[in-house]
C-alpha cells in the first residue's frame, strides 16, 4: 500500500483530532490509576515514532504533550480524593442538605439519591454523600431532586476492593466526588421549605412531570412493558424492570434498550424531521425544532453519559447545517468527548461512556466502509443489518472487560429489533410530549399504549426467544487492557485494508491477531497448592487449587441482603469468571449458618460443581431450605460430610473431612466439617465453626505439624486452646473475620495464637497461601497495586 497514502489519512483532521482526544484521555487515566510515568512513556514512544517517520513536525508534537498534560492536571485538579464528612464515619448522624439528582426507586422499594450536604449535626459542612432510603413505600410524601431536606441515619464508608476481580464501589462513587453513604428509614425524614434557585425548581418540577406522565402510562401499560418504555424514554433511573426481564435482556443481548441511549436521540430526530417534511415545513425550522426536542429528550432521560454525547453531537452537526458547514464526523465525536471529559473527567470511567463512544467510533469508521463495497443492496436492507454487527464487533471487547460475557446471538437480536425499536422510541417518546398537557394525557396514552403495547409485547418475545436459546450467552476470561488495545488495532487496521480494497492482507490480519489474542488468554499453569481466603467480612470463604489444576470451594460467604447481592456473586464468582474457571471439582459447606452456606446457591446454578458435600440433611435454616431445593432444581450430586473420610486425591496431594457429634446449643457450629488439605509436607486445616470440643473429638485422626490453622468461628471464645496447638504445632493462623457485633476475633483467642503468625482478612484483605510441599509463601491482597504481594515464606522443617 502506498506509504503517501497511510500518511494522508493519519494527517487528516479526523485523524488528528481522534489522535489529540486519545492523548487527553490518556493524561486523564494516568491522573485516575497513578499511572502518569506509564502512560507519559507510551505518549512519548509513539510521538517520536511519528517524529522518526516525518508524519508529525515538532510543533504538532509539542502541541499533543501538552494535550496530555493538561488532561492530567485537568483530573487534578477537578477530583478529590477526600472529603471533610468521611471523619464522621461510622456513626449515627443527622444531616441537612439539597437532593442533586433524581430519586430512584428499585423494586426492592429502597430509593436511593445524592444529598448535597449543608450541615453534619448542626455544624456547617460541604459535602456529598450516596443516600439509601429502605421501606421507600413507607415515605410521607415523595422526595424530588431540588429539594431541601433533613434526615438522620447510618454513614458509612462504601466498600473498597479487598479481593481480587472485586467491584471497588468507593471507586466508583470516587468519580462523583462522594466518599460515604447513608442509610435511613422513611421516618427520619423531613422536607424542608426553603429558597429554591430557578435552576433546581426546573429540574424538579420536569421530574415531576416525568413521574406525572408515567403514571397516566402506568393506567394502559403493565409490568414489564411499562418499565421497557419507561427507560427506552425517561432513561434508566425512571423505573426499574423486573429482575427476569433484565436477565433476558442480558442473554438475548438487548440489555442497552432498557436505558436511553444515543440511538434513541438519533431515532427520534430522524422521525421528527420526516414527519416535518412531510407537512411541508421548511428546512430550518424543522432544524430548529430538532434541536429543541433533542434537549427536552435529553433533560427528561436524566443526563445519561450516552443520551448527552448523542445529543451534543447531533446539535453540533445541525447547527452545521443551518450556517452551511459541514462536520467532520469522527472529528467531531472526538471533540464532544473531549468537551465531555473537560466538564467531568471522571466520565472516562463510567461504562455507558466508554461503550458509547467506542460503538459510535466504529459506526463512523466501519458502516460506509463496508456499505460501499456492497452497492448492489438496498440500503433499507443492509443498513439495519451492518449496523447491529459492527456494534457487536466494538462492544464485544468492553462486555468481556466489565461482565465476562458475550451475548451470541446478540446481533440477530438486534437487527429482529432496530425497526421495532424506533417506532416505540418515538411513539413513547410523542405520547410523552403531548401527555405533558395535563388535559390530552389520558386520551394520548390511551391511544398510543394501546399500538405500543403490541409492539412492546413483540420485542419481550423476541427477547426471551433468543435468551432462551442454548449458549445465548456464554462465560469469557477478564481480557487485560493489552489484550483490548491490540483488538481495537486489528478491527482499524482491517477496516483501513478493507477500505482500499486489501481484502486478503485485511482476512490475515484478522487471522494473525486472532491468533495472538488467542495465545496470550493462556496463563502459564502452576503445579503448587494455591488456597485463597476472600475477605468476605466476618463470614467464610476459600478457594483451593491442587497441583493438578482441579477447583474446591469451602465455604461460600454471605447471602444478599433484601435486595444486594450475594457475597459469591459480586466476589468469588467474578474471580472464577476472570479466570475462566467454571467447573468445580467440589463445594465443601461446612454447616448451614448464613455466613458459611450463603452464596451455596449461586455456585451451583452459575458453575458446574461435580459434588456438593453438606454437614447436615435438616432443613430447618432458610439456607439449608433453599440450598436443597437447588440441589432437587439442579440435580445436582452431594454427599453428606463423613468422619475421617478422603474426599479426593491426587499425586502427592489429598483432601479429607472430619465431622464432630456435638449436641447442645453449639451444635450448629461444633458439627461444621473440619477440612485438611495435604500436598506433601504441607497441611492446613479448616476448622469452620467448630471449636475446642469439636477438635477433641476428631484429632486423634489428625496429623500433628499441620503448617497452617484457619481459627473456627471467626476467632470467637472456645475455639482454640494450648493443647490445640501443642497438638498442630501451627506456625500460621488464619482468622476470616470483618466488622460485627460479636466481639471477633475475641482477646483471649489470640491470645493464645500470639506465638503464631496471625493472618486477618480485616486487617490484611484477601489473603493467598502458596506452596510446592516442602515450602510456603503467604501473600496479602494490596487494593492499590490491584494484586497479591508476599507477606512471608516458609521451609518446612
Amino acid at each position: 500500500m502506498n506509504v503517501e497514502i497511510i500518511k494522508d489519512n493519519i494527517q487528516n483532521k479526523n485523524f488528528m483530532m481522534l489522535f489529540a482526544s486519545a492523548v487527553f484521555m490518556c493524561g486523564i487515566l494516568g491522573c485516575f490509576y497513578n499511572s502518569a510515568i506509564i502512560s507519559g512513556a507510551i505518549i512519548t514512544t509513539i510521538l517520536t515514532i511519528l517524529l522518526y517517520l516525518r508524519i508529525f513536525d515538532i510543533k504538532k508534537i509539542i502541541l499533543f504533550v501538552m494535550i496530555f498534560y493538561a488532561g492530567f492536571f485537568l483530573t487534578f485538579f477537578k477530583t478529590q480524593n477526600y472529603d471533610s464528612l468521611v471523619q464522621y464515619t461510622p456513626a449515627k448522624i443527622e444531616l441537612t442538605g439539597r437532593i442533586t439528582s433524581i430519586p430512584k426507586k428499585n423494586e426492592y422499594n429502597k430509593i436511593k439519591f445524592i444529598l448535597e450536604t449543608n450541615t453534619v449535626d448542626k455544624k456547617e459542612l460541604k459535602a456529598k454523600t450516596l443516600v439509601t432510603i429502605s421501606d421507600a413505600q413507607n415515605l410521607k410524601q415523595p422526595l424530588n431532586i431540588g429539594e431541601n431536606i433533613s434526615l438522620s441515619g447510618n454513614l458509612r464508608k462504601p466498600f473498597t476492593s479487598t479481593n481480587p476481580s472485586q467491584f471497588d464501589y468507593s471507586a466508583y462513587l470516587r468519580n462523583f466526588n462522594i466518599f460515604t453513604t447513608l442509610y435511613a428509614q422513611p421516618e427520619d425524614i423531613t422536607i424542608l421549605k426553603s429558597k429554591t434557585s430557578y435552576k433546581w425548581k426546573f429540574l424538579g418540577k420536569l421530574n415531576e412531570t416525568r413521574n406525572r406522565i408515567l403514571d397516566t402510562h402506568s393506567k394502559y401499560l403493565k409490568s414489564p412493558n411499562l418499565e421497557i418504555l419507561g427507560g427506552i424514554v425517561f432513561g434508566d433511573d425512571a423505573i426499574s424492570p423486573p429482575d427476569y426481564i433484565k436477565n433476558s435482556f442480558i442473554n438475548s443481548g438487548l440489555l442497552h434498550i432498557l436505558a436511553a441511549s444515543g440511538m434513541n436521540v438519533a431515532l427520534i430526530y430522524t422521525f421528527w424531521f420526516f414527519i416535518l417534511r412531510f407537512l411541508g415545513v421548511p428546512f430550518k425550522p424543522r432544524v430548529l425544532s430538532g434541536i429543541l426536542i433533542i434537549i427536552l429528550y435529553t433533560l427528561m432521560t436524566g443526563l445519561g453519559a450516552s443520551v448527552i454525547r448523542a445529543a451534543l453531537m447531533l446539535i453540533f452537526v445541525l447547527i452545521g447545517k443551518l450556517i452551511d458547514r459541514d462536520a467532520h464526523s469522527i472529528a467531531l465525536l472526538s471533540f464532544v468527548a473531549a468537551l465531555m471529559l473537560i466538564y467531568n473527567p471522571a466520565y472516562i470511567n463510567d461504562v455507558s461512556f466508554q461503550l458509547s463512544f467506542m460503538v459510535t467510533l466504529g459506526l463512523l469508521l466501519s458502516v460506509n466502509v463496508i456499505s460501499e463495497k456492497l452497492p448492489d443492496v438496498p440500503d433499507w436492507i443492509k443498513v439495519p443489518i451492518i449496523i447491529p454487527i459492527i456494534a457487536q464487533i466494538w462492544v464485544a471487547p468492553i462486555q468481556m472487560f466489565y461482565f465476562n460475557s458475550f451475548s451470541l446471538y446478540s446481533i440477530f437480536a438486534n437487527i429482529a429489533t432496530v425497526s421495532l425499536l424506533s417506532i416505540i422510541s418515538f411513539g413513547g417518546f410523542l405520547s410523552s410530549v403531548i401527555s405533558i398537557f395535563q388535559p390530552l394525557a389520558d386520551f394520548t396514552c390511551f391511544t398510543f399504549d394501546f399500538y405500543l403495547n403490541i409492539l412492546l409485547n413483540i420485542l419481550v418475545w423476541i427477547s426471551n426467544f433468543f435468551a432462551n436459546l442454548k449458549y445465548c450467552l456464554l462465560q469469557t476470561t477478564h481480557p487485560s487492557i493489552i489484550q483490548i488495545i491490540i483488538y481495537y488495532a486489528m478491527i482499524v487496521g482491517a477496516t483501513f485494508l478493507f477500505k482500499y480494497n486489501k481484502f486478503k492482507q485485511a482476512f490475515l490480519t484478522i487471522l494473525t491477531v486472532s491468533a495472538i489474542l488467542f495465545i496470550t488468554t493462556v496463563r502459564p499453569v502452576s503445579h503448587n497448592l494455591e488456597i485463597i481466603a476472600f475477605d468476605v467480612q466476618n463470614a467464610d470463604s476459600f478457594l483451593i487449587k491442587t497441583p493438578a489444576n482441579k477447583y474446591f470451594m469451602i465455604d461460600t460467604g454471605k447471602a444478599p441482603y433484601q435486595s444486594g447481592n450475594s457475597q459469591a456473586k459480586i466476589i468469588m464468582l467474578k474471580y472464577l469468571k476472570d479466570r475462566g474457571i467454571k467447573n468445580l471439582e467440589g463445594v465443601i459447606v461446612t454447616h448451614f449458618d448464613n455466613d458459611h452456606s450463603g452464596g451455596t446457591t449461586e455456585f451451583i446454578t452459575g458453575t458446574k460443581v461435580k459434588t456438593l458435600y453438606l454437614n447436615s440433611t435438616k432443613t430447618d435454616t432458610q439456607t439449608g431450605a433453599d440450598i436443597y431445593k437447588a440441589v432437587r432444581q439442579n440435580h445436582q450430586r452431594y454427599k453428606i460430610a463423613q468422619n475421617n473420610k478422603e474426599i479426593y486425591h491426587e499425586k502427592d496431594f489429598k483432601i479429607t473431612t472430619y465431622k464432630a457429634n456435638i449436641t447442645g446449643k453449639d451444635e450448629s457450629n461444633g458439627n461444621s466439617i473440619i477440612t485438611l488439605v495435604s500436598y506433601k509436607n504441607f497441611d492446613m486445616l479448616f476448622m469452620g465453626d467448630a471449636g475446642i470440643e469439636a477438635f477433641n473429638q476428631v484429632k486423634n485422626n489428625i496429623p500433628h505439624d499441620v503448617e497452617v490453622l484457619k481459627v473456627g468461628h471467626h476467632g470467637g471464645p472456645n475455639v482454640v486452646d494450648n493443647d490445640m496447638l501443642e497438638h498442630l504445632k501451627n506456625r500460621i493462623s488464619l482468622i476470616s473475620t470483618g466488622i460485627n457485633y460479636f466481639g471477633h476475633p475475641n482477646k483471649g483467642t489470640l491470645d493464645v495464637l500470639r506465638n503464631t503468625e496471625i493472618l486477618r482478612t480485616d486487617l490484611l484483605n484477601s489473603v493467598k497461601i502458596t506452596s510446592d510441599g516442602n515450602s510456603y509463601k503467604t501473600y496479602s491482597y494490596s487494593p492499590d497495586k490491584k494484586k497479591y504481594q508476599a507477606i512471608s515464606a516458609f521451609q518446612i522443617k
